[in-house]
């Protein structure tokens, strides 16, 4: 049998200063970066395939065969080293659902489990199979630390679990299994030295390149004086105040899921000359309104922040290629055609700021700070009412271990946010998970109906006067 080849996926041995950002993160509870996906199966799959998949996985992957070895001294970038300890019976796990197996129970389950710390020791994810759902049905429960990936990343790995057929592929090549690396404390910070040293040439040329500059001082003054006022905004420091009505923060985190068919969305960002992350946003957004309405708050605006790629074609695949895009939530406009389109219009801005990849430029410097002052940083640059992402997803029919996957739903972690959504497409469904601070949504199920009512208003920009009377239009439905 001939072998596979892994990946050309997570293989740096440092971290990236993102990455170690989010890690060190986790000094403070409140700012733990563990994202969570649900996947729904039709039928339990068999477990000996299951777990002959996430070996199969992890050899493709050796990412996920990986801990973090740190410094001494818990500053600097940690590094990965494959765990010679790495054992596939910790990592996956399965479990019954108690209660009456509604997805109501599924999601209060995977709110407890991925409010659980995992083990810096161990490579950072966990994988659980969980039976007793309804009609026969199963899910299966990823959360994983966001340091090992950002969430196209985690889509790339996770579809190394699936297949495009129910049935076994027989002969399957076996990659190779990964060299376990036996890496110290010490030898971490040398390395640490070693890359710092290694950069010396690349600030040099920044000094240089500034020096030339300076030949015309007028234009260089002019870049500085845009940079410096791009900062502020990029860092949340001139955003909206929060709203009082989502001011408080725990460390409790609800779960709500939301499906909604991906022509609709299609149809609604068409009708307007925007994108589907427009029109996205513009349910969200409408959906706080109208929440803040029914509970009696008045509000304009609210802190906004969204990821933007900064990924090169030349960047490896896995870890984290983002930025932070900042919105003044646009709540107080009723006309959901005009919210939208207010929005596109903050999104473009957010993406063309000058100092948009600032947290990339400065990461390798604050990577360096202590983890408890650096939780400090985190928490004052992040405490916005909502952060949204949207990732593509799987566009294909796909099968585990003989079962096949129905719904995908993706939960992002809560730092410092009231509120944190994430949209994944899932063949011809956009599965939508929202992660709710418990002390800022205080009632969860008023919230999701105002979710299904501002993404209502949005999709019905993309109905015909025909269409909105034809009883196949379906829009966006809570599963939970």
């Amino acid at each position: 049998m001939s072998e596979d080849q892994p990946l050309e996926w997570g293989t740096e041995q440092h971290m990236s200063p993102v990455d170690a950002l989010m890690w060190r993160g986790d000094t403070d509870r409140r700012l733990r970066g563990t994202i969570s996906m649900i996947e729904i199966y039709d039928c339990e799959p068999d477990w000996d395939r299951l777990i002959a998949a996430h070996d199969w996985g992890s050899r493709m992957a050796p990412r996920f065969r990986s801990r973090v070895v740190d410094s001494p001294l818990h500053t600097g970038t940690p590094s990965w080293a494959v765990d010679p300890e790495f054992d596939l019976h910790y990592h996956v796990r399965r479990i019954r659902l108690p209660g009456d197996g509604s997805m109501r129970e599924l999601l209060s389950t995977c709110e407890q489990l991925a409010m659980t710390a995992l083990d810096p020791a161990r490579p950072p994810w966990e994988g659980y199979l969980i039976t007793g759902l309804a009609d026969g049905k199963t899910a299966y429960f990823l959360k994983a630390h966001h340091a090992l990936t950002d969430g196209l990343g985690a889509i790339l790995a996770l579809a190394q679990l699936h297949s495009p057929s129910r049935d076994p592929i027989p002969n399957k090549p076996q990659p190779p299994a990964p060299a376990p690396t036996e890496l110290s404390a010490l030898e971490v910070l040398a390395r640490q030295i070693g890359h710092e040293f290694a950069q010396t040439p690349y600030r040099a040329g920044l000094v240089v390149r500034g020096a030339l500059a300076l030949t015309d001082p007028k234009r260089a003054l002019s870049k500085v004086l845009r940079y410096g006022r791009s900062v502020p905004r990029v860092a949340g420091l001139v955003s909206p105040p929060g709203s009082p009505l989502l001011a408080q923060r725990s460390l409790s985190w609800r779960f709500l899921a939301f499906e909604v068919p991906f022509s609709e969305l299609k149809a609604a960002a068409t009708s307007m000359k925007a994108s589907i992350n427009d029109v996205y946003l513009g349910g969200l957004i409408g959906g706080f309104r109208i929440y803040h309405e029914k509970m009696g708050e008045q509000v304009d605006a609210i802190p906004v922040a969204i990821p933007i790629s900064v990924r090169r074609p030349e960047d490896p695949e896995g870890g984290n290629r983002i930025a932070v895009g900042r919105l003044a939530g646009p709540i107080g406009i009723d006309d959901p055609f005009e919210r939208v389109l207010t929005i596109r219009e903050q999104v473009r801005a957010a993406r063309t700021e000058p100092a948009v990849d600032i947290f990339n430029t400065l990461g390798s410097v604050l990577a360096w700070m202590p983890g408890e002052l650096l939780g400090q940083f985190s928490g004052a640059t992040s405490m916005n009412d909502l952060q949204a992402s949207n990732v593509p997803g799987i566009p294909w029919e796909t099968y585990v271990a003989g079962a096949k996957v129905e719904r995908l739903f993706p939960f992002g972690p809560l730092p410092g946010c009231a509120v944190m959504a994430t949209m994944i497409t899932h063949n011809t469904t956009a599965c939508l998970g929202l992660n709710c601070d418990a002390a800022s949504v205080t009632d969860p199920e008023l919230f999701a109906e105002c979710i299904v009512a501002g993404f209502d208003e949005v999709l019905a920009l993309g109905r015909d006067t025909d269409a909105q009377a034809d009883d196949a239009t379906i829009g966006m439905q809570r599963v939970s």
